[in-house]
């Protein structure tokens, strides 16, 4: 077996050439590959110099990366076996050229001068063909990449406005809800009168007071209230909060402060309070947690079921609950899931909202729930649920946060 060493220039020069034709095409293109400096010289020149083999094979047997680039896109037209042998060092391949090299002298014996000049031709025209080719689809290709950017930034646009669009929409449905549940409180008020008013007692055997005044049904009523106005005002108060429902409201009710408003917890000095540290310290305080559970999963899991997202949410918070001995609630969507009541867990609570209640709002009436001397925690990336649990004194935790700690 000969020696890479012992091999002569000459039965190298189609591998050369090939590997300087590579160069000057991975020049050109701005490919991320490095040239040898000995190659990049030789750059448009029609044919090397004999002289010049020795110091361009030096130069790509010394760059390993860059002999492989070039091996990798080497063709039987362009290079002689002895070159893709030597660009390419497959097992074996040393002994593989002593052969090659043992036929060709016996060739070369026989042989004719012309000969050869016509395969070096053929070559060429190759080459040159070969080059027309790859220019070609360079051009094509980039007229494909200029194409797919403007679709890009089109599309980037239209994502920006539609987000905008989004944030505007859900902060006028919180102020709608708001406003809606005003409404409907009016109406109840107005509605348990009416009732107190109706149920009054019926006077027989006694007179009524001076101050009180018997209705057609004989029974009592204080003096100066009208039935009937009262029920106006109920009737007006449930117009109202049906209209709220479809109607978007021109300005936001005003949140009044209470000086007995659950206050939310402070985090230690140099903590963002949407990182995952923020998110451990507040899971290992004696705050309630309550966990938007399909929001925090299927931001973690998208590619799984819903049942598989919620085992999986559910086991990461039994195991968070035994290290920092938290107090956390997950409430998820719909009690009439399948499975939803199929596992009993320990730590952990689990509440489903019931048929016709989204778990947006199970979550506000938690917190709403909870006395204000209890802190709470709610984990969510739901901006709705942020902008009405944050009113009442809650700590935020986004989804992600969590999810850094689990």
């Amino acid at each position: 077996m000969s020696d890479p060493a012992s091999i002569e220039h000459r039965h190298l020069r189609s591998a050369i050439e090939f590997a300087v034709a590579m160069g000057d095409e991975i020049t050109k293109r701005k490919v991320a590959i490095a040239v040898p400096r000995e190659l990049r010289t030789m750059s448009g020149k029609a044919r090397i110099p004999t002289g010049s083999l020795g110091r361009l094979r030096r130069a790509i047997d010394g760059d390993d990366r860059f002999r492989a680039t070039v091996a990798a896109g080497v063709v039987p037209e362009l290079v002689d076996p002895i070159g893709i042998l030597w660009l390419q060092r497959p097992g074996g391949w040393q002994a593989r050229v002593d052969e090659l090299l043992a036929d060709m002298a016996a060739d070369e014996a026989d042989s004719d001068l012309r000969t050869a000049l016509r395969r070096e031709e053929k070559r060429r025209s190759a080459a040159e063909q070969v080059a027309v080719r790859l220019r070609a689809d360079v051009v094509e290709r980039d007229a494909s990449i200029a194409a797919l950017h403007s679709d890009v930034d089109e599309l980037r646009a239209d994502v920006v406005k539609a987000e905008n669009e989004a944030v505007t929409l859900r902060a006028e449905l919180v102020d709608v809800r708001i406003e809606a549940r005003h409404a409907r409180d009016r109406e109840a008020a107005a509605k348990a009168k009416l009732d107190a008013l109706s149920d009054a007692p019926v006077v027989s055997d006694v007179g009524p007071p001076e101050s009180a005044v018997v209705g057609p049904d004989r029974s009592v009523r204080p003096r100066g209230v009208d039935p009937a106005a009262v029920s106006d005002v109920a009737r007006v108060a449930r117009e109202l909060a049906g209209r709220l429902e479809a109607l978007l409201p021109s300005e936001a009710p005003e949140m009044v402060a209470r000086s007995d408003a659950r206050q939310p917890l402070r985090l230690p000095g140099g903590v963002i309070a949407s990182s995952g540290e923020a998110a451990e310290f507040l899971l290992r305080s004696e705050a309630v947690v309550l966990v938007d559970g399909y929001n925090v999963a299927k931001l973690a899991w998208p590619n799984r079921s819903l049942d598989a997202q919620r085992t999986q949410l559910l086991d990461a918070l039994e195991n968070v609950a035994r290290r920092f001995t938290s107090d956390i609630t997950i409430v998820f969507d719909g009690a009439s899931v399948v499975g939803a009541h199929a596992t009993r867990r320990r730590l952990v609570r689990v509440v489903w909202s019931p048929e016709g209640v989204i778990a947006d709002d199970v979550i506000r009436d938690e917190v709403h729930r909870l006395p204000n001397a209890r802190a709470v925690v709610v984990v969510t990336n739901d901006a709705e649920i942020i902008a009405d649990v944050k009113a009442l004194g809650a700590n935020i935790v986004p989804s992600n946060a969590l999810l850094a700690v689990l």
